[in-house]
C-alpha cells in the first residue's frame, strides 16, 4: 500500500516537471520569435540612418526648406536643400544648398548655392568647394575654397582658406576672402596672384575689388610685380579697370626687359584694349642698356613690335 502511495506520488512530480518544462520551452520560442520579427523590423530603420559616407545621423529631411525673419519680422534669408542631415556631435549637413538673402522690400538680394555646406553652432552657414554666387544686377561670382563662412547677421562671405576667384578672362589665387555680396565688393587677402588669359601675371598682396554699379575695378596699395613674356616690371600698386582693359602700375616704377635692358619711371599704364600690349607714361624716363644711358619725358612702348618712343627733351649717350 504504502509502495503504491508512493509511486503515485512519484507520477505527479514527474507531470508537474514535464509541464513546467514545456511552458519554460513555449515561453523562450514565443520571445525568440518576438525578438527576431524586432530585429527584422529595425534593420531597415538603421540602414536608413547610415549616410553615403557611412556615417550615423540623426535625422534626414528632403527637400529642405527654412526661412528666417530679422527683428521688424522681414524675411531676411531661406535656405533650400535637397538633403538635411543632423548629427549628434556634428554640424547638420546640406546637400545641394541653395541661400537666397532678401532686402527691405522683400526682393531677392543674392543667391548662393555648391554642392554642399554645413550649418555651424552659431547658426551660421559654411560652404565646402565651389560657391556661385548670383548678385541682384546680373553678376555672377565664383569662388573655390575649402570653406566660406557666411555671416548670416552681417551678409558677408569669409574665408581664411586659400581662395580661387574666377572673373571674365581672369583667375585670382589668394590666401583668403572677405566678401560683401550685396554691393559687389570684396577683398582677396594674403599674397594673390592675378591670372590673365592673355597670358599675363600680376603679383601683389590684399587685392580690393570693386563691381558695384557696373564697374570693374581691382587694386591694391602694395607692392605689385607684373609678369609679361617679354619684361618683368615692378610697382608700388596696381589699378585695374576691367572694363576698360587698362591697368595702371602706380608709384616707383622699374621695368625689366628681356634683354637686361631697364626702364624707370613712375605711374605706368598698360594698355591691353583690342588685344594690344602698350605702355605708356609721361613721366620722367631714364632708359639703361649695354650701349645706351638715356633722360626723356614720357614714353611710348608698344610690346608686341617692340618698339619704344622716348619723347620730351631727351638727353642720352651711346657707346
Amino acid at each position: 500500500m504504502a509502495s503504491s502511495q508512493l509511486r503515485h506520488n512519484l507520477l505527479n512530480i514527474i507531470l508537474i516537471i514535464v509541464i513546467i518544462g514545456v511552458i519554460w520551452l513555449l515561453m523562450a520560442l514565443l520571445l525568440s520569435s518576438f525578438s527576431t520579427s524586432e530585429n527584422k523590423k529595425q534593420t531597415p530603420l538603421m540602414q536608413n540612418k547610415i549616410t553615403s559616407k557611412g556615417v550615423t545621423y540623426l535625422e534626414k529631411i528632403d527637400n529642405f526648406s527654412l526661412q528666417e525673419f530679422d527683428a521688424k519680422a522681414q524675411l531676411s534669408h531661406s535656405v533650400k536643400a535637397k538633403n538635411y542631415f543632423s548629427f549628434k556631435n556634428s554640424p547638420a549637413l546640406l546637400i545641394e544648398p541653395k541661400v537666397t538673402f532678401y532686402d527691405e522690400k522683400g526682393l531677392k538680394d543674392y543667391m548662393l548655392n555648391s554642392k554642399r555646406a554645413y550649418y555651424t553652432d552659431t547658426g551660421e552657414i559654411k560652404f565646402k568647394g565651389e560657391v556661385s554666387v548670383q548678385s541682384s544686377n546680373g553678376l555672377s561670382h565664383k569662388i573655390n575654397t575649402e570653406e566660406l563662412l557666411i555671416g548670416i547677421k552681417t551678409s558677408d562671405l569669409m574665408s581664411k582658406k586659400p581662395v580661387t576667384y574666377l572673373g571674365e578672362n581672369i583667375k585670382i589665387i589668394s590666401q583668403g576672402i572677405r566678401m560683401h555680396a550685396k554691393d559687389d565688393r570684396m577683398k582677396l587677402t594674403g599674397y594673390t596672384k592675378i591670372n590673365q588669359d592673355s597670358g599675363q601675371q600680376i603679383l601683389t598682396k590684399d587685392l580690393y575689388i570693386n563691381q558695384s554699379k557696373g564697374q570693374k575695378y581691382y587694386y591694391s596699395n602694395n607692392k605689385t610685380t607684373y609678369l609679361a613674356k617679354k619684361n618683368k616690371i615692378y610697382a608700388s600698386g596696381v589699378d585695374m579697370d576691367r572694363q576698360k582693359q587698362v591697368i595702371q602700375l602706380l608709384g616707383k616704377v622699374k621695368i625689366v626687359q628681356d634683354s637686361g635692358s631697364k626702364i624707370n619711371t613712375k605711374n605706368l599704364t598698360i594698355d591691353q584694349s583690342n588685344g594690344l600690349e602698350v605702355y605708356r607714361t609721361k613721366e620722367k624716363i631714364h632708359y639703361q642698356s649695354n650701349i645706351a644711358d638715356i633722360h626723356a619725358f614720357g614714353m611710348n612702348y608698344d610690346v608686341a613690335e617692340q618698339k619704344i618712343k622716348l619723347m620730351g627733351g631727351v638727353v642720352g649717350r651711346y657707346e
